[in-house]
């Protein structure tokens, strides 16, 4: 090998596989020099970034590992999750260790979107023990990070007062089957268990429905203004909303106008709605920062039927009031239908799949807003605030990796 060098001192191939042989024998040091001999020659050859990056790594040089890796990564566009992977172990042995775990989670998602990583025989060879020690170090500290959002709330309560929001979480790191209470709710992703098979809630159940229905009533000025204030929009689903379409595609005659936003008053509310927001703030609002609540006025075309949706979670039920002037409408929970006159109000659980109709000859229009299930207790409630909180940020940010 050191022949060919000397008649070909610029082969990346040869100085390549000097780099690994040395590296084979412990000398980790003599291995980078080989392999930074290749990278001068050629800074954009990912393979060769890899075997870099691991040279610096067993040389416990971390910053130029990570340098290295994340330049992989890059060229990548971040699709590399070998790079990822090696980068991710780079972090760990740095003690970064949330870093670790979201380029570890991150490289595991990807490479089972391209059926890889599922076991030995879906894993390459080299790197089957780094995967399954990925494997071990996702599942615990995923679980640290979120468990650890509910211990404040452990502290607060008694004995099993946490039971149900305990077992949502392990049934959400799939380390419990799930099982729900009617077998035509949707589990979507955190259901609680135990609160009941209850599609459509009744009124003793929802006391401030009564006042509500009352202000609204009064409340067409502000309607007419918000829906005035900017052109409606077809409604759908966003990343982390209360509702998750069917159908990718919403209809053409289902228009929202946007009240609330993943948990943020949207400017035509702030701007032509205060008294509706304050009523809406008089209930059990779903608050949770960048999630919840959704708040919007729905407008639907004579004979306009929306597609199904379901909850992503039971814990939220979601608020429906037929607004001043609406047509008669029709909301369908669970396979069943209920009519709603103007001026009329319903409380059900998403969860079971909801579609909304517009039953008469003029358009219909439906107050819609999330708030927590009633059947949930005050301590539930700001426990699953934590830890649905915590999920979403760590979506986020799995999602904002390069």
């Amino acid at each position: 090998m050191q022949a060919a060098l000397a008649t070909e001192p610029e082969n990346i191939d040869v100085l390549r596989v000097l780099g690994q042989a040395t590296l084979a024998r412990g000398n980790a040091g003599a291995a980078i020099d080989w392999f930074n001999r290749a990278a001068a020659l050629n800074r954009n050859d990912i393979a060769l970034l890899l075997d870099l990056g691991v040279a610096y790594r067993i040389a416990e040089r971390m910053d130029a590992a990570r340098s290295v890796l994340e330049r992989a990564l890059e060229l990548s566009r971040g699709r590399d999750t070998t790079a990822r992977l090696l980068l991710a172990q780079v972090l760990e042995q740095d003690r970064r260790p949330e870093l670790a775990l979201l380029h570890y989670f991150r490289a595991i998602l990807d490479a089972q979107r391209a059926d890889r990583w599922f076991g030995d025989e879906s894993t390459e060879p080299g790197l089957r023990p780094l995967v399954r020690h990925a494997m071990t170090y996702v599942a615990r500290e995923r679980r640290a990070w979120l468990a650890a959002s509910l211990q404040p709330w452990r502290t607060d309560g008694g004995a099993g007062d946490l039971d149900r929001v305990e077992r949502s979480l392990a049934v959400y790191l799939r380390e419990l089957a799930q099982a729900v209470d009617d077998p035509r709710q949707h589990t979507g992703i955190l259901y609680i268990a135990g609160l009941g098979a209850t599609p459509v809630f009744e009124p003793a159940e929802v006391d401030w429905m009564g006042a509500l229905l009352g202000r609204v009533a009064g409340a067409a000025a502000e309607i007419e203004a918000c829906l005035g204030a900017v052109p409606a929009v077809a409604s759908g689903a966003s990343p982390f909303s209360m509702l998750q379409a069917a159908a990718t595609t919403p209809p053409d005659d289902e228009h929202r106008v946007s009240l609330i936003a993943n948990g943020r008053v949207t400017d035509t509310a702030r701007a032509h709605a205060p008294q509706l927001l304050a009523w809406m703030a008089d209930t059990p609002l779903a608050k949770i920062p960048r999630y919840g609540p959704r708040a919007s006025i729905a407008c639907l075309a004579p004979g306009a039927r929306t597609a199904e949706r379901h909850g992503r979670s039971n814990a939220h039920c979601r608020v429906a009031i037929a607004l001043p002037g609406s047509a008669p409408s029709e909301i369908t929970v669970g396979g069943k239908p209920y009519p709603l006159q103007d001026g009329d109000g319903m409380l059900f659980d998403p969860s079971f799949g909801v579609t909304c109709a517009c039953t008469g000859d003029n358009e219909a229009r439906l107050l819609l807003f999330d708030v927590w299930h009633p059947r949930l207790t005050l301590l539930e409630r700001d426990a699953l605030t934590a830890l649905i909180t915590a999920i979403v940020d760590f979506d986020t940010q799995l999602q904002e990796l390069a």
